[in-house]
Order: C-alpha cells, then structure tokens, then sequence
C-alpha cells in the first residue's frame, strides 16, 4: 500500500470515527421529543457516576464508598427501567419517535459511551422476547441498537474533563418546594386540652411540648384547673417556582484503562463522548405561595 493509500485510509476512518459521534444534533426546548432526550442524557449522565463512585470504591474499599457505589448503581437501573418502559409504551401506541431518538443517540455514542443505555435496552430486550410481539420484533431491535450486548474486554471507561459546548437554548421549569418553619408559643390552658396537644405532636403539627405543674384559677367565676405550657408550632409552607435552565451540548474526554477490580491501568484518552446537559443558571421567580 502506497503512504497516498494509507493517509487516505487513515484520512476516511477517522471521518468515520468522528461521524459516529456528531450524528446527533439535538431538539431544542418546546419540541415534543425534549423530555425524552433530557431523560436519556440524565441516564448517560448517572452512568458516568456510577463509574466515578465504582473507582473510589476499587482505589478505596470502604463500606461507604460500597453503599455510594451500589446507590449510584440502583438509581442509574431505575431510571434506565423507567426510560425502556416508556419507549416501549409509546411503541405499542404505533408512537415510533422516542425509539428513533433512542437509537439515534446510541449510535451516535462511542462504544464505551454505549453501555450507559445497556439497561434500558436489556428491558426492552426481555419484553420483546417474552411477549413476542410485533410492534418490534428482535430484528428490528438489532437495526435499531447495533452491537447491543457488546463491551470491549479488559477495559473500562470513565468520563474525561471537557473540551467544548455549544449553546442550544434555555427552558424554564416549574419545581415545588416545601418550606418548614417554627416558631415557639408560651399558653395558659385548661387541662382538659392536654389530650388534644398531645395529638397534635403525634401528628407532627407542634413539637418540644412542655407541660408545668397545675393550678386552680378562678376564670370568669367560674374555678379550673390550669397549666402553662410551651411548644413550638410547626408550619409548612409550599412555594412554586420557574427556574432557568441553560441546555448545552457538552464534549467530554473518553478515557479508557485496562480493567481490574483491585488495580488498574493508566487512564489514556481514546476518543470523546457528549452529553446535551439542563444546567441551572441560577435564575428563578417563585410565583406561588401555599401555606399548610
């Protein structure tokens, strides 16, 4: 082969290379599909944890870094479960579009960006072959999801620093939030309403109650039997807020290392993956107040 040959060789597969993770452009906010790319970017995302909390672990084999580790692991499944059963949903209604995004995104990753989707693609797998039915059948699976399965052996993967964004857009988001507050009261009572304060800190309204000694007290004429008490009275207040989020899409270093649960090899970088990120930017109004 001729070194003309060669750096055109060279020159085709690195366009190649570099196609496979530029495919997917993005949906910006107000389009339909936007809440389906956020929640898979979020599962990309946790499973790039999953591989910083899984590294502490191997380097520091604490029984706190294992319970952050299997966390990361629970909450990266659960909402790859949630993702797949949705597609899935969508599909039975003759609804094909999120399927499509997912596949284009998957292939749009790298191979070892990849396998943060495998458990949402497992559960889509499972029910395909187990309801055997036809809205997506196991070969249609294969066209949409290449090489699923596949992880290269002896090396694992981490997420490297970043190299570049690029501005997509902003979205407002509504978000509530529950505001406890406290503040403390002093009263005279009768104590035919001891029983009726208790309750109240049963059911969490008052706490910190405090009950002094009896005494009769001539109220109206009429003789009682009193007490001071004390407490703090508890109020919870709801607030409802939009709240700016910047969407960018993020270049990130892929790093890979030779793979082994109690040592490792140096991370080298072979590639680049990307995320499309909700990054707050600090902006919010609260534009309702609900007192419980």
């Amino acid at each position: 082969m001729t070194l003309n040959k060669k750096t055109f060789l060279t020159v085709v597969l690195f366009a190649l290379a570099s196609m496979q993770v530029m495919a997917f452009d993005g949906v910006l906010p107000g389009d339909k599909l936007f809440p389906v790319q956020e929640r898979i970017f979020r599962a990309i995302s946790n499973y790039w944890l999953v591989q910083e909390t899984y590294n502490q672990y191997g380097s520091n084999p604490t029984q706190e870094n294992e319970t952050a580790w299997n966390k990361a692991i629970k909450s990266h499944t659960d909402l790859c479960v949630r993702l797949g059963k949705d597609v899935l949903l969508s599909i039975k209604k003759n609804q094909y579009s999120q399927v499509e995004m997912l596949s284009e995104i998957y292939k749009s990753l790298p191979t070892g960006a990849r396998v943060a989707l495998y458990p949402a693609l497992g559960y889509m797998k499972v029910e395909i072959v187990q309801e055997n039915q036809k809205y997506l059948t196991e070969e249609k699976f294969r066209e949409y999801f290449p090489g699923y399965g596949y992880t290269e052996p002896g090396y694992k993967y981490r997420k490297g620093r970043e190299l570049e964004r690029e501005y997509k857009g902003v979205t407002w988001q509504s978000e509530e939030h529950s505001i406890s507050t406290t503040w403390n009261v002093n009263l005279t009572i009768s104590i035919d309403l001891l029983n009726i304060l208790s309750g109240l800190v049963t059911g969490g309204a008052i706490k910190d109650l405090k009950v002094g000694e009896q005494y009769n007290m001539n109220v109206g004429g009429q003789p009682m039997i009193v007490c001071n008490v004390s407490f703090q009275r508890i109020k919870s207040i709801v607030t409802k807020t939009n709240r700016k989020f910047e969407i960018n899409k993020v270049w990130f270093e892929l790093l890979r290392a030779k793979s082994s649960f109690w040592s490792e090899g140096a991370w080298e970088v072979t590639g680049k993956t990307y995320e499309i990120l909700q990054e707050p930017t600090g902006e919010a109004v609260v534009t309702g107040i609900e007192g419980a």
